[in-house]
């Protein structure tokens, strides 16, 4: 009679249909747990491929230096007989260094520096088309013959006799040099490199006394 009084079923049989929910919840918890896992591994590795073509693909500044000014011929020399009269035949010469920091060639249109004195353009040079190879630099040369005319009309006769009683002439020498960077083969960016060269020479014997320069970079 005992045996019947529990219905004729034993406790331990429903155990099973009990755990069975339970078993189907832990699976889908773990299922999602591992797709959320790999969605945010896959979204991690994105993020560091991004990164990396970032760094390869963004073009690096070249970077211009004004490496020596040199100058030949006559300064400004005030004739005062017959007639107060400035004589002036003077010649720059500049070497330039193009270094380029990118893992692609850089190849560079015709590099152009102008000369300035008070402001008013003196002075023109060009060199032709180049390349600088990945990661290096190359060395540009170029002459340029300072206007007579431009100089003493930049300053006028009472300028010019004072920069010559000072004994010092103060020039700017702003070199453009554009191109373009070809990274992985795929991707063109034109980039054009600067500099600003203020550069003093002295009247009496054509030499550089000081000079100081800014390079810069425009994408």
């Amino acid at each position: 009679m005992s045996e019947s009084g529990n219905g004729g079923v034993p406790p331990e049989r429903h155990r099973p249909h009990q755990q069975g929910p339970q078993k189907v919840r832990r699976r889908r918890h773990r299922v999602v747990l591992c797709a959320a896992f790999a969605v945010l591994v896959l979204l991690l590795l994105a993020a560091a491929v991004a990164i990396v073509l970032l760094a390869v693909l963004r073009p690096r500044d070249p970077v211009t230096e004004l490496l020596s000014v040199n100058a030949t011929g006559v300064f400004p020399r005030v004739v005062p007989l017959p007639t107060v009269a400035i004589q002036l035949n003077a010649t720059f010469s500049l070497v330039i260094r193009v270094r380029n920091p990118n893992p692609a060639a850089f190849r560079h249109g015709a590099a152009t520096t102008a000369l300035y004195y008070r402001g008013a353009a003196v002075g023109y040079g060009e060199v032709p088309p180049g390349t600088v190879p990945s990661r290096g630099a190359a060395i540009v040369r170029m002459n340029m013959t300072v206007q007579a005319d431009r100089v003493l009309a930049a300053a006028g006769i009472g300028g010019l006799i004072a920069d010559v009683i000072a004994g010092e002439m103060e020039f700017e020498a702003r070199t453009e040099v554009p191109g373009t960077v070809l990274l992985l083969g795929i991707v063109k960016r034109s980039v054009e490199a600067r500099s600003v060269c203020r550069v003093v020479i002295g009247v009496a014997d054509v030499k550089v006394r000081r000079q100081e320069c800014q390079n810069d970079a425009k994408l």
